[in-house]
């Protein structure tokens, strides 16, 4: 037995060192690939930035587009009036977050906040969609599912013409459109949230079941923390509270990253890249 126990001490040395350097190689992998993440507001990117932050450091190529300039985005706190002043805030505040982050400028689509709805609109966005996958080659694209992360119209019409434009275009390099989504198994019914509108956005998120949810992104303390300090850009929409609780919901999930796939799978996966 005790002749074993050296054998048995080496080949667990030699697995945990193998499935160390897989996860090295697949890191590097994934240099050079392109993600573009679409959204309908500046501030929409709040929930996924620690893997915008993982994978800028892994070397991909991060492109984050925003639908509308967020003009209608009226806070008590901020008392900006809308438009355009607060909309000239709120690109300011999302070019803030790029530089933190470290990622590619964001790309402004500039529809007006909250008339995506109008047919005319719906039909030029599907031609912007389509522009952006031709002269940006996209390897992977993510943005909110059919629910619009809590119902919101114009998140729901980004995520509608979105995919409509994927399913359409989709290639040998425009591979993944993955939806963000938060496990309905979590509730965060014992969080102490701080701020009321927190509180209501985390009673109000269109959850998913966890086993739909099978692309489950890993990142460290130093992506959150990134993800926390460019979240803090978007002064004119959040205090400095409110975007504390916002991360809580978001550190909930054990340091994952939760997105599916836009067609369903149940293979799990740990990276947005194949």
């Amino acid at each position: 037995m005790n002749r074993l126990l050296p054998i048995l001490f080496i080949a667990i040395m030699l697995f945990s060192c193998a499935e160390q350097e897989q996860k090295i190689n697949k890191s590097t992998s994934n240099k050079g690939k392109t993600l573009m993440a679409i959204f309908a507001h500046p501030d929409d990117e709040i929930v996924i930035s620690p893997i915008l932050s993982k994978y800028q450091k892994e070397g991909v190529n991060i492109h984050l587009v925003i639908v509308t300039d967020g003009r209608n985005g009226v806070t008590p706190h901020a008392n900006i009036p809308a438009g355009d002043e607060l909309a000239k805030t709120r690109a300011e505040e999302a070019l803030c977050v790029t530089q933190t982050l470290g990622i590619n400028p964001p790309i402004f689509l500039k529809y007006i906040d909250g008339d995506l709805a109008l047919k005319e609109n719906i039909n030029t966005l599907d031609e912007k969609i389509d522009s952006l996958f031709i002269n940006y080659k996209p390897n992977t694209v993510i943005s909110f599912g059919p629910g619009g992360q809590y119902g919101h119209p114009d998140h729901r019409i980004v995520s509608n013409v979105v995919t409509e434009v994927f399913q359409r275009e989709t290639s040998n390099e425009l591979q993944n459109l993955l939806y963000y989504g938060y496990p309905r198994e979590i509730t965060n019914a014992e969080v102490p949230f701080n701020t009321d509108l927190v509180s209501w956005l985390n009673d109000n998120l269109k959850r998913t079941q966890e086993r739909f949810l099978t692309y489950r992104i890993p990142y460290n303390k130093s992506d959150l923390e990134l993800g926390h300090k460019a979240s803090n850009c978007h002064e004119s929409q959040y205090t400095s509270e409110a975007i504390d609780d916002l991360m809580e919901i978001v550190e909930q999930t054990d340091s994952l990253i939760y997105l599916r796939p836009w067609m369903g799978n149940e293979e799990i996966k740990n990276t947005i890249f194949d």
